[in-house]
């Protein structure tokens, strides 16, 4: 049986905002699919190249999280270019490869 309960006293404010056409929705929606798209291979590419864990890379993935907003423009901007990257070999040191 449920209790019944008064809710007395003082009326707040809630402001009235049309979130259906938030602008940061359409940028979130197209960092999640660039990231949903990932292989292995990817994953760790982009986790070397920001210097985050593995698991921060999937989470982006799996949308668990969401990155700082440059890193989101930053990784939507590399799938545009084709998702460049550079092999190196495990005798280069971190000089070389700048």
């Amino acid at each position: 049986m449920a209790v019944a309960y008064s809710r007395a006293g003082r009326p707040f404010l809630v402001a009235d905002i049309d979130f259906s056409k938030d602008r940061e929705l359409a940028f979130w929606d197209e960092f999640y699919r660039v990231c949903s798209s990932f292989h292995y291979a990817e994953e760790m590419a982009v986790s070397r190249a920001f210097g985050v864990d593995p698991r921060t890379v999937r989470n982006w993935k799996y949308r668990r999280t969401y990155p700082r907003k440059g890193i989101a423009q930053q990784i939507i901007d590399w799938d545009n270019q084709g998702k460049p990257m550079r092999k190196v070999l495990p005798n280069q040191t971190v000089s070389d490869m700048l």
